[in-house]
């Protein structure tokens, strides 16, 4: 395995990149010792063949620690099995990393100490069936933009921020019909658990949903999807959803109307 680990003692990699002091080196790992363990940037998984699985080149944090994947790598899984397969960092003390590892866990109740999730396979009979990485933690920091709602009654539009976020929050940028302004808060994603509430039809709803709200006539506030009806904000794999209201296009997602948004990784 070729990684480089900032900061450590023994040097992970053996190149000497592992400890030099560049300003990017210095300016990502301001969370070291905090224990943040998340993908920062690729890593994303691939079905290499047979019960191997691939990983891009990418970065992550892993037990607050810096770790570069400078290129791809293959690990091998085991057969017959779902599994979660992580990127490991083992030591002593602080900046005495002396390892790392590729680990396998057969849920998610009990994650390895000093690890990243990096994705969710499937093997059988020899070979890999799937890879996934919606349940990965991915980021840091945050992103802001606008988005145009383009639906009516019950039409929700996906918005693609290349990485899953953590909480997002939204509302419209200028008042709509009536002088209300619309707004909407997701629920906090559970991060390196299951999503119990996972549907690839239907992904956000129920519990990664919470509520919408609407001033300027009465204040109203729905339950967020949790009936099948109220409008709001749901997180999905690599970002959030926008839904509205089935009975009609009011909610998150109106046709013709900006929405600000702000997401957390």
């Amino acid at each position: 395995m070729v990684l480089e680990v900032f900061p450590t003692f023994n040097d992970i990699g053996g190149s000497g990149a592992g400890r030099i002091g560049t300003e990017e080196n210095f300016v990502e790992s301001m969370t070291v010792n905090q224990g943040l363990s998340t993908v920062l940037s690729g890593m994303e998984p691939s079905d290499g063949g047979g019960l191997t699985v691939t990983i891009a080149a990418g970065r992550c944090y892993a037990g607050g620690y810096l770790v570069t994947l400078p290129s791809s790598e293959d690990v091998t899984v085991s057969d017959d099995t779902t599994g979660y397969l992580w990127l490991q960092l083992t030591g002593a003390d602080s900046y005495a990393v002396s390892a790392t590892a590729w680990v396998e866990t057969a849920d998610l109740t009990s994650p390895p100490a000093n690890a990243a999730l990096i994705t969710k396979f499937v093997t059988s009979g020899g070979s890999v069936s799937s890879v996934q990485d919606r349940e990965r933690r991915e980021g840091a920091g945050s992103i802001g933009g606008i988005y145009t709602g383009d639906g009516g009654a019950d039409e929700h539009q996906e918005i693609d921020l290349g990485l899953t976020p953590r909480f997002v929050i939204a509302r419209t940028k200028a008042a709509t019909v009536n002088a209300q302004w619309r707004w909407s808060i997701s629920n906090i994603f559970p991060g390196n658990t299951a999503w119990p509430d996972f549907d690839a039809d239907k992904p956000g709803i129920f519990f990664l949903c919470t509520r919408f709200d609407e001033s300027g006539v009465d204040d109203a506030m729905w339950e967020d999807r949790a009936n099948e009806d109220g409008p709001g904000l749901g997180i999905i794999p690599n970002g959030f959803k926008a839904y509205n209201r089935s009975s009609s296009g009011l909610g998150m997602n109106d046709d013709g109307y900006e929405y600000v948004y702000l997401a957390w990784f």
